[in-house]
């Protein structure tokens, strides 16, 4: 899987689950964590729906480090390449 589906799946999912950004345009400098002002158990099921979209586990003390959708991609990446 390449860093643009990737991207595809996520954006998905952020639109499906987050209102606020179903009609925005998301790109990798989009801050999701910040830009939408949703509260923390909010974006702990948006990162749960893409753990479990990808089969992957992101340890949390990561989750904060991520503020836009390209630090969100690269976490992604890692743990997709640790599964391998």
């Amino acid at each position: 899987m390449d860093r643009n589906q990737i991207k595809e799946k996520v954006v998905k999912i952020i639109k499906d689950n987050l209102p606020e950004f179903a009609d925005k345009e998301i790109d990798e400098t989009t801050r999701i964590n910040t830009e939408a002002n949703f509260d923390s158990m909010t974006f702990v099921y948006v990162m749960c729906k893409i753990e479990a979209a990808f089969d992957i586990k992101i340890p949390e003390r990561r989750w904060d480090k991520m503020k836009t959708l390209a630090d969100m991609l690269n976490e992604i990446e890692k743990a997709i390449a640790k599964k391998k």
